[in-house]
């Protein structure tokens, strides 16, 4: 019986990440629950808003061949493996706290600071509200001398040759 409840609460846990989360803080949460027990997302793109999934899928676009037609240098950094919300692409957090919102409207802005291994980081995600809940809108790295906004770095790829 207990193997079935278990089973049950795996598979609604799953089924979970792709919730409708109608407050921001329980959007943050999800998004560093799996990163402060040592795990990691399948896919982040379901706590992407629609304006980031587009800059993404245009980002993806632009990171197969530049405007020549030429394939773009396989030592360029790609974005598409980049974790906005640890500044890398592993984690080891530390000291994570999540901040309380500040809502205006269908807008929100939320601020995590953590310790990823030896690196402090301080993040502010803007939010919007859509049809099926909160989504993460924007990234910004604050804390550090490599300061990013994600907008900036899918639109304009600063690694790109293009």
């Amino acid at each position: 019986m207990r193997h079935i409840i278990a089973s049950l609460l795996l598979i609604l846990g799953v089924t979970g990440a792709a919730v409708a989360y109608d407050d921001p803080k329980a959007l943050v949460e999800a998004i560093y629950q799996p990163y402060a027990a040592g795990e990691k997302h399948g896919s982040l793109e379901q706590f992407y808003s629609s304006r980031l999934k587009d800059l993404y899928a245009s980002n993806a676009e632009r990171q197969a061949i530049d405007q020549k037609g030429a394939a773009i240098d396989p030592d360029a950094p790609d974005m598409l493996t980049f974790d906005p919300f640890i500044e890398g692409q592993n984690s080891l957090l530390l000291d994570l706290v999540i901040g309380a919102p500040v809502t205006s409207g269908d807008r929100a802005v939320v601020t995590v600071s953590f310790h990823n291994f030896d690196h402090m980081s301080l993040i502010s995600l803007s939010l919007v509200k859509q049809a099926d809940g909160w989504k993460v809108d924007d990234v910004a790295s604050l804390a550090g001398g490599q300061n990013w906004l994600l907008s900036w770095l899918l639109q304009y790829d600063p690694f790109s040759v293009n």
